[in-house]
């Protein structure tokens, strides 16, 4: 187990309340971090408990019984990760006495939020959440590192809560705040490649939302590809930001050949060439990485394909083209929505909950007016669908492809 070993969750993962404690944490996030890029199922995972007690924080000296204590309650406390699927971490937990070792192996179940992960997942450092002391800092680590790109992200104030696991604690947000929210903050900040700082956002009288603002620490925030061998590029998602700050950081390339690059070759093209670089640089056959890289994608070093081959790889790039721009288009709605709404007055907010309430007198759909600005209330998500089928239906995503089809020539045309 190494420090810079990468852990690597799907987002719906992440998104999912939990009640773990900081030890619990850091046994899920260690074991996380041992799996392979290419494993295509669970192994048994060994460690021997002396190590991995050092690697979690476990310093008493009955170690052994403590790790078992630990390993079963995360066995015994299974967790929701969608509706209708309860889970737990492991599926079992076995030790050797004799050989100081104990082997685990994760639930089968959470093979698709851990395995083979190709879109909507984020990816850490184990070295920049095993030094937080408490298990909400990591959590608000982790659902914070996914939006790090994005520079901020908003909760409400009982989202966050439901998110870390406590929702019924802290009823007064003087306490949430000092013991959660602040202690997180001066964690995260020091021990981790970001940092933070927060805005409060109120209702009336009451603070009822949490705005995040991220920013990378950017000399922690190379993790050098050619350094972590194991893990293939073209398994991440790309976009042209981050292909253009692994070949400048990662790769060496100046700024003019990395313009000449991305404005030459696809991105799926790059990934996959940049994937045959890492492995002859991990081979030792490469002295001069930047001029290995260039010929690398003019000569294309890939192994050649098929016809079918490129056919089929041609189809799955442009589904997962079609997939991320309907997810952002998802997230753009989604916005829209909400900015309309954070802009009412109360006065129209009023109308518009006397509009929703008629539409469903019919349907037996109790409308609960203190809960219709808050999106992860039944209420909220009525107003909402209210809101975006009166004022944003026009608004489809075949306009929204047009529109960003015209951005992108806009842009490129300026250039």
């Amino acid at each position: 187990m190494r420090g810079n070993n990468l852990v690597t969750k799907a987002n719906n993962l992440i998104e999912t309340p939990l009640k773990l404690g900081v030890v619990e944490m850091r046994i899920v996030i260690v074991l996380i971090s041992t799996i392979s890029p290419h494993d295509d199922e669970f192994k048994p995972y060994r460690f021997k408990i002396s190590e991995f007690a050092k690697m979690i924080g476990v310093k008493n000296k009955n170690i052994h019984q403590q790790i078992k204590d630990y390993t079963y309650s995360l066995m015994s406390q299974p967790f929701y990760l969608h509706d209708n699927l309860q889970v737990t971490w492991l599926a079992s937990a076995e030790y050797f006495p004799g050989e100081g070792v104990v082997e685990v192996e994760f639930s089968p179940k959470l093979r698709p939020y851990l395995l083979q992960l190709k879109e909507k997942f984020t990816t850490y450092r184990l070295i920049d959440i095993i030094k937080l002391k408490s298990a909400y800092a990591m959590r608000i680590y982790e659902l914070l590192k996914q939006y790090e790109r994005i520079g901020s992200r908003t909760f409400t104030v009982q989202r966050l809560k439901e998110l870390l696991g406590i929702e019924d604690q802290y009823p007064v947000y003087a306490d949430f705040k000092k013991r959660v929210l602040v202690k997180a903050q001066q964690e995260i900040n020091k021990h981790t490649d970001i940092s933070f700082s927060f805005e409060e956002m109120k209702t009336g009288r009451k603070i009822t939302e949490i705005k995040f603002l991220l920013s990378s620490k950017s000399a922690d925030a190379k993790a050098s590809v050619l350094s972590d061998p194991d893990k293939p590029a073209g398994a991440r998602h790309h976009t042209s930001s981050r292909l253009r700050q692994q070949l400048k950081e990662e790769f060496g390339l100046q700024a003019k050949a990395i313009d000449q690059v991305l404005s030459q070759y696809d991105k799926h093209y790059i990934a996959e060439n940049l994937d045959v670089v890492r492995a002859d640089a991990k081979r030792g056959r490469i002295k001069d990485i930047p001029a290995y890289t260039m010929s690398a994608l003019k000569t294309d070093y890939r192994k050649k394909r098929s016809g079918l081959e490129e056919e089929h790889i041609a189809s799955q790039q442009a589904k997962q083209v079609e997939s991320d721009l309907l997810e952002s288009y998802i997230h753009e709605l989604s916005q829209q929505v909400r900015d309309y709404i954070t802009n009412l007055s109360a006065e129209h907010i009023q109308q518009e909950l006397d509009g929703l309430k008629y539409s469903v007198r019919t349907l037996g759909i109790a409308i609960v007016d203190d809960e219709v600005t808050d999106p992860f209330s039944e209420s909220g998500s009525y107003f909402i669908q209210y809101i975006q089928k009166k004022y944003f239906k026009d608004y489809t995503f075949e306009r929204y492809c047009e529109q960003k089809a015209d951005t992108d020539a806009r842009l490129i045309d300026e250039e």
